[in-house]
């Protein structure tokens, strides 16, 4: 079901459809809100925390208009998923939820727009990609250990960062008195392209906790279908391991928790920028399926009423690469046919690929060392089910997509990491040495978007989800992964992650 204001709005009882920082006891005194200023770096707050009220509803909300609407039959463990119910915020749930932080930069100027950076990528020591959606799914899991007494296993596909995401907050919830580590696992199911993006923690150096929360690695051919093996062996097997250890198994694939924490970006942007003016602000994120720009959309029709004087929709900049431009070619032919990529001619002097010269296409890398070539192994989404919603909301609301190619990310790299330096990010000074490349993808976009004509608005919001160089943390060694690549490997890899400590299964 898709996901919209209306259907958060209508269950969000007791909160009000402008719901600011006087609405959730965050920021300035009550009824007053704090004063804006456009020009200073806004400081780093923790959204979850100062508005956990209104994520809790927000959950809920979204849980229950998303939920099966009849009971699924108690053998379909398929389907199971906890109800949307969060704890209700306690200390220790405070020093969980704080590993979520956000803050507004600004930075300088491009050929007359103003730039910000809106900076989600939480604590800097732990570099987890916006960290805020996991904390919510590990808080849910938390709920359900305490209403039901089960234990509950996360089974967590992901390119990479979701993975790393989900593994510091389970981690953290231990640290922090909320979970014994056998009541609350994850397994974390990457693509071997992307498993030096899981980052090395107490969850693969300590014995217990790595065979409790294994890294399984998947060799098969297509990254995404990490995906695909989850959910078969969901249908396969989920049944037979919950009988067999007592586990529920939830398989962490549906948007509710990242939508709602991606919803509070809305409110930071506001509490530090104010409203836009009637020519609208741009937001631009470096995208694999759009959810994060999604659940901004959701959060900005909460906190600004969409009816209000000189009110502006926020409108959208989609940044992809070559090798998946999936939610771009959908918005701008309304398919995910490469057809729509312009074609490119070999310079075997220069070693690149180049457009046409007479036949620029603005929204595509003029230049690009390949023309299906992978910039991040991040974004590896192919034909995502988000791209009608996507499509639809940059058509109404306004925006555009553009892709960059890793020829264009090193040739403004310079530029870009003086940029954002006095932003407090600072990228490695050897691009080889960068980790994470989404923000470059994303400041890439912006710059050549502007350059291009793609970009009208006066102001534009670069959505900062993830940075880190290789230097700045280690990735879990391989001889700490296990692997699997079919629902009978990877069934192994549960059932001993399951078994009680001191037997081998």
């Amino acid at each position: 079901m898709t996901l919209t204001a209306h259907t958060v709005r209508d269950a969000l009882t007791g909160l009000p459809a402008h719901a600011g920082a006087a609405a959730t006891g965050a920021g300035a005194g009550a009824g007053q809100r704090a004063t804006v200023s456009r020009d200073r770096t806004a400081p780093t707050v923790r959204p979850l925390t100062e508005r956990w009220e209104t994520v809790r509803a927000l959950v809920r909300a979204l849980h229950e208009r998303t939920a099966a609407p009849a009971p699924a039959p108690p053998r379909d463990a398929a389907v199971f998923t906890p109800d949307g119910e969060l704890p209700t915020l306690d200390g220790p749930l405070r020093d969980l939820l704080s590993a979520a932080t956000a803050r507004v930069t600004r930075l300088p100027d491009h050929r007359g727009t103003r730039l910000h950076l809106l900076d989600l990528r939480g604590d800097p020591r732990a570099h987890p990609a916006q960290p805020a959606g996991a904390l919510l799914v590990v808080a849910r899991a938390v709920q359900h250990v305490r209403r039901t007494g089960r234990r509950i296993t996360l089974l967590a596909p992901s390119s990479g960062n979701t993975a790393t995401a989900l593994r510091e907050a389970v981690l953290r919830a231990q640290r922090c008195g909320l979970a014994h580590p056998d009541q609350i696992r994850v397994v974390a199911l990457v693509p071997a392209c992307s498993r030096h993006k899981v980052a090395d923690s107490p969850l693969a150096r300590h014995p217990q906790l790595r065979r409790r929360n294994p890294l399984v690695v998947y060799h098969g051919s297509e990254p995404a279908a990490v995906h695909e093996l989850a959910a078969a062996y969901c249908r396969e097997r989920a049944h037979s391991l919950r009988t067999a250890t007592g586990t529920d198994l939830w398989h962490v694939s549906d948007p509710v928790d990242h939508r709602a924490a991606d919803a509070l970006r809305a409110f930071v942007e506001h509490d530090a920028l104010g409203a836009a003016d009637v020519r609208g602000r741009l937001h631009a994120q470096a995208v694999a399926t759009g959810s994060g720009l999604l659940g901004h959309r959701l959060g900005s029709t909460l906190v600004e009423p969409q009816d209000a004087p000189g009110a502006a929709a926020p409108r959208y900049l989609l940044v992809q690469h070559l090798r998946t431009p999936d939610l771009v070619l959908h918005l701008l032919t309304g398919s995910f046919s490469r057809e729509g990529v312009p074609p490119y001619v070999h310079d075997r002097a220069r070693g690149v690929h180049r457009q046409p010269i007479d036949g620029l296409d603005p929204h595509f890398p003029h230049t690009a060392h390949h023309p299906q070539e992978v910039l991040d192994p991040t974004f590896f989404t192919r034909a995502p089910g988000t791209a009608r919603e996507v499509s639809t909301l940059v058509r109404t609301h306004g925006g555009d997509g553009i892709v960059v190619s890793r020829y264009e990310c090193l040739a403004r790299y310079p530029s870009v990491r003086a940029m954002l330096r006095p932003a407090g990010v600072e990228l490695p000074a050897d691009p080889a040495r960068l980790g994470e490349w989404s923000l470059v993808m994303a400041m890439t976009g912006v710059l050549n978007a502007i350059d291009r004509g793609l970009v009208t608005e006066p102001e534009v919001v670069v959505h900062g989800t993830g940075s880190y160089g290789m230097d700045e943390r280690a990735p879990v060694p391989p001889a700490s992964a296990r692997y699997a690549d079919s629902v009978d490997e990877l069934h192994a890899v549960l059932t001993r992650a399951l078994a009680p400590l001191g037997r081998r299964s």
